[in-house]
């Protein structure tokens, strides 16, 4: 059922990282005893725990299974069950009428392997489809961060534009810059478009230099 899905999750998470009971246990399954007075106890931690503290665990992804301590009959499913209870009875409501009275109808007629392995094969496509919706959001926002960056690589180009247009006009002065006083001599003429020259080169280096700066830190930050 749905319950024995969720501590099966729990296993399988636990797996890919240990807590402190887990490496008391050496990796295993932390067990729970629970005792006719309704006391549970935490064999790996040598304490009394509570519903909470298992779910807790559950939620930090500790595989632990419950016993009865007298008979020793695994009752892991009947805890968590109890768990969800007193979640619903917060207010939570996850689980619907409908689903309930239907797992109860499944009780009656008998149905409980087919519908244990419904419940699972459910919820593994569900926990599958969570997972997607997060990669893909994840990659919404690798896009949106591609998106500056192409920005930026417009910027440049744009600049680069400006910068070609301005090597032109260095060939192709206005007839003003051509113009000059009356009492101008052509030495003096010569000189002012000489030093207007290498004033536009010295800014296109500039220029291309701060650019390239740009480029080598957006290359590095992707």
């Amino acid at each position: 059922m749905l319950f024995a899905s969720e501590a099966r999750v729990g296993r399988e998470t636990s797996e890919t990282g240990t807590s402190a009971s887990q490496e008391s246990t050496g990796g295993r399954e932390t067990v729970i005893r629970k005792y006719a007075n309704r006391r549970l106890y935490n064999t790996a931690t040598a304490k009394f725990v509570t519903l909470q503290h298992l779910h807790d665990m559950v939620k930090r992804g500790e595989a632990f299974v419950v016993e009865d301590a007298k008979t020793g009959r695994d009752i892991t499913c009947s805890v968590l069950a109890q768990i969800i209870s007193e979640e619903e009875t917060k207010g939570h409501n996850m689980l619907p009428l409908n689903y309930l009275r239907q797992v109860l109808q499944a009780y009656d007629a008998g149905l409980g392997p087919q519908f244990r392995l419904y419940i699972e094969r459910s919820m593994e496509a569900f926990i599958a489809n969570q997972k997607q919706i997060s990669e893909q959001m994840q990659n919404m926002f690798a896009i949106e961060a591609s998106d500056s960056a192409m920005k930026q690589i417009a910027e440049m180009g744009r600049q680069n534009v400006e910068m070609f247009q301005r090597s032109m006009r260095l060939f192709t002065p206005p007839a003003e810059a051509w113009r000059g006083a009356a009492d101008d001599s052509p030495v003096a003429r010569g000189d002012d478009q000489e030093q207007r020259q290498e004033d536009e080169i010295e800014g296109l280096r500039q220029q291309l230099a701060d650019i390239a700066d740009r480029l080598d830190t957006l290359s590095r930050t992707k």
